[in-house]
């Protein structure tokens, strides 16, 4: 699920469900710098409130409907990796940085699922 030298630190902060996931704010942030710093490309966060041991990918937000919060990140034309990962990182992070937990009434706790992808699978999965 995690790369080989990922932090035991941030696996054990982690929440995870059906191969994603998922840290509370702090820890996300901390979790897409150290994967941007390692060469993989973070294509987005995704919040995930937790309730009861259940995932409410949609909670209530100030609008008093259900809203979607996160972030998704393309790979632009004629973008080299290296400045797809600085890119894809700078948005995940100011994406978090900017996020408020008083956004979403719905009661629980807040963590971010984020995507990440290396180079290789990236090609594997999004071929020329």
């Amino acid at each position: 699920m995690f790369p080989v030298n990922f932090p035991l630190a941030l696996r054990a902060e982690a929440f995870a469900n059906g191969g994603e996931v998922a840290w509370r704010p702090k820890f996300a942030a901390i979790a897409v710098e150290w994967f941007g710093a390692n060469g993989y490309a973070v294509l987005g966060a995704e919040l995930w409130l937790l309730e009861d041991g259940a995932i409410h990918s949609l909670p209530m937000g100030l609008s008093e409907t259900i809203e979607v919060h996160g972030n998704t990140v393309d790979r632009q034309s004629k973008e080299s990796w290296g400045e797809f990962v600085v890119r894809a990182v700078g948005e995940t992070l100011a994406y978090l940085r900017a996020f408020s937990v008083t956004d979403v009434i719905e009661p629980g706790d807040i963590y971010f699922n984020v995507v990440w992808v290396s180079a290789s699978d990236y090609a594997t999965l999004m071929p020329a």
